[in-house]
């Protein structure tokens, strides 16, 4: 409806008139259109304008299905990264060997792993162990997939750096293999062994641009394993570099023991995450007729459910104990502090600590502003 002006006798219509009537006037520019017009302003522009993506409503980029799974849920998308937190003897080689033997055995028992038809071929490297660990690790792999010997196997390539002793060579190394051939996945078995310092900020913000520049540049996606910290808090990655690595990737995993047989690989813990799926756990065993770890149900695995509550919360009470045994009693930052150095957690960390003891009835602040034990 046509209103008049105040002020004035033009009559104007609205709909023809505003902001949005001009927008929707104005020339649809394609992709093609605001390149060209960018690349005639700056002719320095063209060397990088080819990684840069503006969306418009004709350049939607094809969906791709995830290209690694575990039970069932994705865990490892197009073009990004999945890190794997474990202690040494938790058997995260045999997680790498199990998602390669996927690759060639796609019926074998994987551990729960199953890899898309359209990773195509598998770089696995290790940068850890001994030429005759990383020999073992290639038989398993094929036991795993029932690979009979003096099978040619071009679908997975597995490689040792253990002897090549600077990080930067290794990373000059790897790329160089992408660039001669073309992988779906790179599983990286060691990623604290591309740097030279797991602790320096500069060499881990580095390397975690690294990855993700070989993701982008090659069109893999990445698996690296990493190693956590030593004491209480065992869930937590080790240094800078974990950190960086765990904030580039899309899903982060725990693997850890619960007996001597019994594993669980779970996002369900604290710096775990999976920003494209569901939460998963999933869970492994040893097995002695097979003479690997073999897929068990998770449901029936004690650290998991209702036991993995109660598990944390046995966590929670023996903290308490150690930065508040009695007759101790700490103003509100210094219980935060004790926190932190007891349990190796972030200052934001041990807040959250403080509200959860609280709230579980372990705590208790006096009038004094003073933290004590609950009585």
């Amino acid at each position: 409806m046509a209103k008049q002006n105040s002020g004035s006798n033009t009559i104007q219509n609205p709909e023809q008139d505003t902001p949005l009537a001009r927008y929707n006037k104005a020339p649809t520019l394609t992709t093609s259109d605001i390149q060209n017009e960018v690349l005639q302003t700056d002719n320095e522009l063209p060397s990088f304008w080819k990684n840069v993506f503006i969306p418009t409503w004709d350049n939607k980029p094809p969906e791709v299905p995830a290209l690694l799974t575990l039970s069932g849920t994705p865990v490892l998308t197009y073009q990004n990264l999945l890190s794997i937190i474990a202690l040494p003897g938790v058997g995260k080689s045999s997680i790498g060997e199990s998602i390669a033997a996927n690759i060639l055995n796609p019926e074998a028992d994987t551990l729960g792993f199953a890899v898309s038809l359209l990773c195509g071929r598998l770089l696995f490297v290790d940068n850890e162990r001994t030429t005759t660990d990383v020999w073992n690790s290639f038989y398993r792999m094929c036991k795993r997939a029932s690979i009979a010997p003096g099978t040619i196997i071009d679908r997975v390539m597995l490689v040792g750096l253990r002897s090549i002793s600077r990080a930067a060579e290794r990373k000059k190394i790897i790329e160089q293999m992408l660039q001669e051939n073309q992988y779906g996945i790179v599983i990286i078995d060691g990623a604290g062994d591309l740097v030279e310092d797991v602790n320096d900020l500069a060499q881990a913000i580095e390397c975690r641009i690294w990855l993700r520049e070989m993701t982008v540049k090659h069109q893999v996606s990445i698996i690296t394993t990493l190693h956590p910290n030593p004491g209480i808090n065992a869930s937590k990655p080790r240094g800078h570099l974990g950190s960086e690595v765990c904030r580039e990737s899309e899903c982060v995993l725990l693997a850890k023991k619960v007996d001597e047989a019994t594993r669980i690989i779970t996002t369900e813990f604290e710096n775990g995450k999976n920003r494209n799926s569901a939460p998963i756990t999933s869970a492994y065993r040893w097995c002695d007729d097979a003479g690997m770890f073999i897929t068990t149900d998770a449901s029936a695995v004690a650290g998991t459910g209702a036991t993995r509550k109660n598990n944390s919360q046995a966590k929670l009470e023996l903290l308490a104990l150690k930065v508040l045994a009695p007759p101790k009693a700490l103003c509100y930052s210094d219980l935060c502090k004790a926190i932190t150095e007891t349990g190796g957690y972030a200052a934001q960390t041990a807040k959250t600590k403080v509200k959860e003891m609280k709230s579980a009835g372990l705590i208790d602040v006096h009038p004094d502003g003073f933290y004590r034990q609950a009585a």
